[in-house]
């Protein structure tokens, strides 16, 4: 591959990596860090490149499997472990509850395969095969984490508006 074509791939792909890394880690700095990581990864491997059958998916493949590393090692530092205490807060009545911010929120309470799933599914557009082969399980898994997502939001949700 061309320093030219691989230029053009990054512009095409930067900031679908971007929110990909974003919806994973949270964080607007680290998911930064994260695509600049993966651009210079992709970037000693450009010659082999042309040789991937799909370079959409081997990308969000090497963004996925970047941040889960990042996570893991969150997760073992103690300063992570302080810093992830939950506050109780008064809830805000529905009304003053942005909806997007709301699914957002919920969104981020899912585990992570789940959170991923959906993220892929509704808001990346990719299909279950796609998904797949992204976050190397089976179809039938991505299905069914999509479905146990989805029935949670859902039940959220539904009890939210039975209060309203």
């Amino acid at each position: 591959m061309t320093p030219k074509t691989f230029e053009k791939l990054i512009l095409r792909l930067k900031a679908q990596l971007y929110c990909f890394a974003y919806s994973i880690l949270k964080d607007r700095f680290e998911a930064q860090d994260a695509v600049q990581e993966i651009v210079l990864r992709l970037w000693k491997i450009k010659d082999q490149l042309d040789e991937t059958k799909n370079i959409n998916s081997f990308c969000m493949s090497m963004v996925h499997n970047y941040c889960v590393d990042i996570i893991r090692k969150q997760k073992q530092s103690e300063e992570f472990i302080l810093s992830t205490k939950i506050v109780e807060f008064e809830k805000p009545h529905h009304d003053e509850v942005d909806l997007v911010e709301k699914i957002k929120s919920e969104l981020r309470k899912l585990p992570l395969q789940q959170r991923i799933a959906i993220e892929l599914k509704d808001f990346q557009g990719y299909s279950y095969e796609e998904i797949s082969e992204i976050l190397n399980l089976s179809v039938n898994a991505i299905r069914v984490n999509v479905s146990r997502g989805r029935k949670r939001l859902y039940q959220i949700f539904k009890e939210e508006l039975e209060h309203v």
